[in-house]
């Protein structure tokens, strides 16, 4: 029994130091991600008519729905903006009482200066028609992936980026990449969130 306890124990300190270090790592990101967007002019307008900004998203864009893409258009970039770059994300995994990591719901990169909307259910093939690239989300896949939190309500952020060169060429697919491609090249960005679960 003493030798059961104490594995018991032992299992439970690692769990404790394992949340303690993914606390601490998750929240140094948003100390960056928030830095990151501190330097950069806050004049897109970026708006959705599939949700409120600061409203709930409907379940039709989530995995109670449909699971489809949300609607977003933007005003207000830079005349020099050569292209654009989107990105959703869920910073309050797995709860918003504890922010243990973030989660990349949708990245488009690449998207042509005269694209202003993308319209809701967009598919792969329309992006790929209209030559916007894909980026890989969380779930390593190539498209949309729906709000679907574990615990509680989650606040989802859509950050629309305006960049001065007509393509960025990542080493990879995923956020940090495609972040890393476009530092440097930003103009301005704006920004919708919608929270959703219960």
């Amino acid at each position: 029994m003493k030798l059961l306890g104490r594995v018991v124990l032992a299992i439970f300190v690692l769990a404790a130091i394992f949340i303690a270090f993914a606390y601490m790592r998750a929240s140094s990101a948003r100390d960056v991600d928030r830095a990151y967007h501190a330097a950069i002019p806050k004049t897109v307008i970026l708006h959705s008519i599939s949700f409120s900004a600061g409203g709930d998203i409907p379940s039709a864009y989530t995995c109670k729905g449909e699971g489809v893409s949300p609607e977003l258009s933007w005003e207000g970039a830079p005349d020099k903006a050569q292209s654009y770059v989107l990105i959703a994300t869920d910073w309050d995994g797995p709860t918003p009482r504890l922010r243990l990591g973030n989660f990349t719901h949708w990245i488009l990169y690449n998207i042509p200066q005269d694209v202003h909307e993308i319209k809701s259910a967009v598919t792969p093939a329309e992006l790929t028609q209209r030559k916007i690239e894909i980026g890989i989300n969380s779930s390593d896949a190539a498209a949309y992936v729906p709000p679907c939190p574990p615990l509680g309500k989650h606040r989802y952020l859509f950050r629309l980026y305006a960049l001065d060169v007509p393509h960025i060429h990542p080493a990879s697919h995923g956020r940090d990449a495609v972040m890393d491609a476009m530092t440097g090249h930003v103009l301005a960005y704006g920004e919708i969130e919608g929270f959703f679960g219960g």
